[in-house]
């Protein structure tokens, strides 16, 4: 389903067959292009097994008065093209498979991952206590800094204007700079919800000077370097900080008594083009209302799933629609969902959903799937599905959230949202069987 997903997403629709066919092939190598060699052929064995085919045709309009005013006299005129078959898409697979190099899997050795995962914790832990200042933000670098063994110590911390839009962080030979509207932001923001996003942004830093050696922003790195950047952030986030609370496991078994009544989440992950869908059946499905106008909020550093290399984005705001249970089946089929079991009561869920909802709408909020400044919040489907979530929770489980989410940022893509609440739960059972 999610490689029908993939293939359908990406129409090139350009006017030339051989440059929307080229275009298309190399969209798709560029999406399947994380995969290990095992991975590539652990797919492609699981893909023969379960008898996928595909015939992927993009529909081109081909009349000039339609492509120039947007009518025509009649229905306008168009024609078929095939831009990938299943004999095509599985040579694809072994190609990409055979042209993979080793070091394309390359880890973060030993107990690093588990070590800067701590210290990701413990910075947010210490920061939840601080005075908040300009010399608490130099204690967390120095903190992720030290768990990375990078002497950063001597390096003081200055806000300022950056001139790149990749990242809100980066360093000069004696310093650590901040984007001044980030430390402003982190320095108001009352919840500390902000701060993690910038230990994210300090992360990727460190990460790039340990593993590449040197101190650039994330459009300065060649494909395969963001690539190892991304994996080892990747290995991070999976891990969970080390427990120093004995309450922890007698609060997964207590919360473990209700698993037979656990609802449910669904997902609709984001594949190629498309950003996917998170939804919570039947009481929230927040969608844009694209029949109404949009505003321009400006442009954000992103790697769209249409484009070859990340770069700037245009970012949009428009107004919030939330579907009907009717719509939102007809629009998500079930068949088509990821459904996740989460550790709330289905009927705490459904309430939480509700009053999210009703609050989204009095307050007039409208969707906006990611912000252009810092103190922008997201306000598109995967948050009110990650509000809802934590709004339902038993104080219990709303404890064990906090510590596996303690110095992560916030999902940001429905995916995402998945792969946390799916490792949420998975720890949770593990803990509860101790």
């Amino acid at each position: 389903m999610s490689m029908d997903n993939l293939l359908a997403s990406i129409r090139p629709g350009i006017d030339d067959d051989a440059q929307s066919k080229q275009y298309f092939t190399a969209l798709l190598r560029m999406h399947l292009s994380h995969l290990t060699d095992d991975e590539t052929e652990q797919l492609r064995e699981a893909l023969k097994a379960a008898q996928f085919a595909c015939n992927v045709v993009e529909t081109i309009i081909d009349d000039e008065v339609y492509r120039d005013y947007g009518f025509s006299n009649g229905p306008p005129h168009s024609f078929n093209r095939t831009l990938m078959q299943t004999e095509d898409f599985f040579n694809l697979l072994e190609n990409l498979r055979e042209s993979v190099p080793q070091s394309r899997g390359m880890h973060l050795q030993s107990d690093l991952p588990e070590a800067i995962r701590d210290a990701l914790h413990a910075s947010c832990a210490e920061w939840n206590h601080s005075n908040k200042t300009i010399d608490d933000l130099h204690h967390s670098v120095c903190l992720l800094a030290k768990a990375l063994d990078l002497p950063m110590a001597s390096n003081e911390i200055i806000a300022g204007t950056l001139e790149i839009k990749s990242t809100t962080v980066t360093a000069t030979q004696n310093a650590i700079v901040i984007d001044s509207r980030m430390v402003e932001a982190v320095l108001a923001d009352t919840k500390a919800t902000l701060f993690p996003e910038l230990l994210r942004d300090v992360l990727e830093l460190l990460l790039t000077q340990k593993l590449l050696g040197i101190a650039a922003p994330p459009d300065k790195l060649m494909r395969r370097q963001r690539q190892q950047v991304s994996a080892a952030l990747a290995q991070i986030y999976a891990k969970v900080p080390t427990s120093s609370t004995p309450n922890l496991k007698a609060q997964a078994r207590e919360l473990m008594k209700d698993a037979p009544h656990f609802g449910e989440i669904q997902i609709q992950p984001t594949t190629g083009v498309a950003l996917g869908h998170a939804w919570i059946a039947p009481s929230l499905s927040l969608v844009p209302d694209m029949r109404k106008n949009h505003v321009d909020l400006g442009h954000r550093f992103m790697h769209s799933g249409f484009h070859l290399e990340p770069g700037d984005s245009q970012i949009r705001e428009w107004p919030a629609h939330f579907m009907t249970a009717k719509e939102s089946e007809e629009t998500y089929p079930d068949q088509h969902a990821w459904s996740l079991r989460v550790p709330v009561d289905a009927r705490r869920l459904q309430a939480a959903a509700q009053e999210v909802r009703h609050e989204w709408e009095s307050q007039g909020l409208p969707y906006r799937f990611i912000g252009t400044t810092p103190d922008m919040r997201a306000t598109g489907c995967r948050v009110t599905v990650w509000e809802a979530v934590q709004r339902g929770m038993t104080d219990d489980a709303l404890t064990l959230f906090q510590h596996y989410n303690s110095g992560l940022a916030e999902p940001q893509s429905p995916t995402e949202l998945w792969q946390r609440l799916d490792g949420l739960m998975r720890w949770i059972e593990r803990l509860a069987a101790e």
